[in-house]
């Protein structure tokens, strides 16, 4: 029992690396995978080490894709006139998941925020400048409806104001099938600041 505690304090510790995952936290997924079946902890490792051995991320879109493979989102197999750009991988998924979206995407890599000390030079600007040419037509900022995903969004903007491509932003508003009521006032407010016209 004396050495048990240093490895499950070893495991605690690295699972606090993870983003959203506190002390307390990590204990609880610590003390779990230790009761866990062993096949469990091997599984695990296993998945750790296919992320580690079979994944990369792109230099510059961002994007993760499998090692020795073209990624289904390469430049050659989109609208190369659309660039999407958005704060993380993830966000990617869920954009392509909608199936409504046919052009590239570049990710940032996260967003500004000079609280949590992320700063413009910690993002991938300069690789979203590099992917500027002539046969691009539209840059779309999908960066989150927060604090640092509106700073993020002007900042792109500032950046590319004298590029010759149009900057649009996605929409922000009220979720479609939802009652005015439940929705709470800084969403209406957005809504109604960011409406088209419709005739």
């Amino acid at each position: 029992m004396t050495n048990a505690p240093k490895y499950i304090e070893e495991l605690i510790e690295s699972l606090t690396k993870f983003p959203g995952i506190g002390r307390k936290g990590a204990e609880r997924i610590a003390y779990f995978i230790v009761k866990s079946d062993k096949s469990f902890g091997k599984n695990l490792i296993n998945a750790i080490t296919d992320v580690n051995e079979k994944l990369d991320i792109c230099p510059t879109t961002g994007m993760v894709f499998l090692k020795g493979e073209d990624s289904p989102l390469s430049d050659k197999n989109r609208n190369s006139e659309l660039l999407c750009v958005v704060e993380n991988m993830e966000d990617v998924i869920k954009i392509e998941n909608t199936n409504s979206f046919d052009g590239l995407y570049h990710v940032l890599g996260g967003a500004i925020s000079p609280l949590d000390g992320i700063g413009p030079s910690d993002l991938s600007f300069d690789k979203l400048l590099e992917r500027i040419n002539p046969d691009l037509k539209e840059i779309i900022i999908a960066t989150n409806p927060s604090t640092s995903g509106n700073a993020t969004a002007l900042y792109i903007e500032k950046v590319l104001k004298d590029k010759k491509v149009k900057i649009s932003r996605l929409a922000v508003g009220l979720p479609v099938g939802s009652n005015l009521e439940y929705i709470d006032d800084k969403t209406i407010a957005t809504a109604i600041s960011g409406r088209t016209k419709i005739n």
